[in-house]
């Protein structure tokens, strides 16, 4: 099922937003989640932190870091819940031979998938 998502991704469509220069906001089950990554551009092998303002009251939350265009593992920090609604993570992207590498975050609660997910762009 994931393998048939991931051949479907056409890379050459732009993000809608570029987290590599501003924060981004995503609309999920009525609401705005903002979605931060810092410090901007974003950097193989440095520790990034990652926000998430606004996604909703969810008792273990976690996410999975994976790339679309070439495989490479998952990535599953922990995330610590700031507020009812707010939570931040501790990332570090691995580095690639892609000049570009287009990675997803995939939100899940307790290990299932929550319906909503973000992807971004590590440059070489």
């Amino acid at each position: 099922k994931d393998s048939q998502k991931i051949t479907k991704t056409d890379f050459s469509t732009p993000l809608t937003c570029d987290l590599n220069v501003k924060d981004c906001t995503y609309s999920f089950n009525n609401k705005k989640v903002l979605i931060s990554l810092n410090p901007k551009p974003l950097q193989s092998l440095d520790v990034t932190n990652l926000k998430i303002v606004n996604l909703g009251n969810y008792n273990n939350l976690g996410i999975k870091i994976y790339g679309l265009n070439m495989y490479m593992g998952e990535i599953k920090p922990k995330i610590h819940r700031l507020n009812s609604t707010d939570y931040e993570s501790k990332i570090v992207l691995a580095a690639c031979v892609l000049d570009t590498m287009r990675f997803r975050v995939e939100f899940m609660d307790n290990n299932k998938p929550i319906g909503f997910y973000f992807d971004f762009e590590l440059k070489k």
